[in-house]
């Protein structure tokens, strides 16, 4: 079986809405972990069909980005029916590529591993006498984020343009200081402030206008010295 990691208590699960006015193609959401810290989900347009950036996810054993791009190749009838699994707490499945010996498949996985938190999740199922199933990617999130996420990968889904080419090719990233969500190059989340004595690049929109500091003020979550210092200053310069 696949390898399944201790699931520590989260101290508050929730989300970040987007100021009113961000892209309609883009929606951010973040949840708290009590040892974690903050635990980033993100859905986008990406050429013609979507990108689910989780960040920190389970990479091969390790934590690191998950940029999950899902292509558009049925008229966004499979995104749809991803995002209403998403929004209505259901399990979903997406068989992806399959070799010798081997099927890997996407899976939302509802009340997984514990109650009140979801997993998407990257499996290899491989043939043989024991059926060996491994987690090769896993994104653990509460429900509340995965229905949230859910629903705006369904508002997005009818403003993808058959006419825009697939995005074959990975997208360049930059962790934002504030928070570390990556924040793509294409990413209407990339800004550059002037804020206190140093200008910080590439901030995300929700630590830009102070969603994330004050987020931050109602939980008790780790946060390291440098992503402080850099959200007080964004909240000086807005003052």
């Amino acid at each position: 079986m696949g390898r399944h990691k201790q699931h520590k208590p989260r101290s508050r699960g929730g989300s970040e809405q987007p100021v009113t006015g961000e892209s309609a193609t883009e929606w951010f959401g973040t949840a708290f972990h009590s040892t974690a810290g903050m635990q980033h989900l993100d859905v986008r347009q990406s050429g013609n069909g979507i990108l689910i950036t989780s960040a920190p996810a389970e990479v091969d054993g390790v934590l690191a980005g998950w940029p999950l791009r899902i292509r558009n190749d049925d008229d966004g009838q499979g995104l749809t029916e991803l995002g209403t699994a998403l929004a209505s707490g259901q399990p979903h499945g997406i068989v992806g590529e399959t070799g010798l010996g081997y099927e890997r498949v996407l899976m939302f996985i509802p009340n997984h591993p514990e109650e009140g938190v979801g997993t998407l999740a990257r499996i290899r199922t491989e043939d043989g006498p024991d059926g060996a199933i491994v987690f090769e990617r896993r994104a653990e999130r509460p429900m509340a984020l995965w229905a949230e996420a859910g629903e705006n990968l369904r508002r997005i889904v009818p403003l993808l343009s058959p006419d825009v080419p697939p995005a074959d090719e990975p997208e360049e990233s930059t962790p934002c200081p504030g928070c570390y969500r990556p924040v793509y190059d294409s990413s209407s989340s990339g800004m550059l402030i002037g804020a206190g004595p140093l200008p910080l690049v590439g901030l995300c929109r929700l630590c830009v206008n102070g969603t994330t500091l004050r987020s931050l003020e109602q939980v008790d979550v780790p946060l390291d010295a440098r992503q402080r210092a850099v959200l007080e200053s964004v909240s000086a310069a807005l003052v």
